[in-house]
């Protein structure tokens, strides 16, 4: 839990009502994702997000109190992407072998976006360094595992709900660390890694 003070450094200050005002806030975002591309996040200035957006500084700092407030919407940006991938993962299914086969064959298309897109390693290896930042992750995997639970609450008996959502988490952690691992190989070495902890989910997300 963060306390007020990390609340206000990482907030938005104002939600853009006008076209002009949500294209400004796109233009900063890109702006800010493609200097954390280009070089190492923590050298990355609000100075340099201002001018590679095309903005006076006091207008970025309309919108964002700190460089910490831009990377957390970033990482809210970037976490909307990988919801719009997982939120069909259980969706509909009839059985928990169903639901193993599909959260294990997800590793691949999860570790594809990583591939495709450095931009998420950038961004989770920068929440890591800031201590205001370090609860974004668990609270997304607190988000994701409430979406996997509704769609499968009608598989899992009420009394085992409790050990389902541990091992969930569990498994959403690790599976996490797996894929970025995965990532920072070469493809071959990738794949064995990946396909390792793809039999190990489909025969253990489940088994409790």
């Amino acid at each position: 839990m963060i306390d007020r003070t990390s609340v206000v450094r990482l907030a938005l200050r104002k939600l853009p009502q006008q076209e002009r005002s949500v294209q400004r806030l796109e233009a900063i975002l890109d702006s800010a994702m493609a200097l954390v591309l280009e070089k190492d996040v923590s050298t990355v200035t609000m100075s340099e997000i201002a001018q590679r957006a095309g903005i006076p500084i006091g207008s970025l700092y309309q919108f964002f109190p700190q460089k910490a407030a831009v990377l957390k919407a970033l990482h809210d940006r970037l976490s909307m992407q990988i919801e719009d991938r997982v939120t069909q993962i259980f969706a509909g299914v009839n059985s928990l072998e169903e639901a193993s086969d599909r959260g294990a064959d997800a590793l691949f298309e999860l570790h594809t976006l990583f591939r495709e897109q450095p931009i998420f390693m950038s961004i989770w290896h920068a929440i890591q360094s800031d201590k205001d930042l370090n609860h974004l992750s668990n609270d997304y995997h607190e988000h994701l595992m409430g979406i996997f639970l509704k769609d499968l609450a009608h598989l899992i008996p009420a009394e085992d709900l409790g050990k389902v959502r541990v091992t969930l988490k569990l498994f959403i952690i690790t599976s996490g660390d797996v894929i970025r691992f995965a990532t920072s190989q070469g493809p071959e070495a990738a794949r064995l890694y990946l396909d390792r902890w793809h039999q190990i989910v489909r025969k253990s997300l489940f088994v409790y």
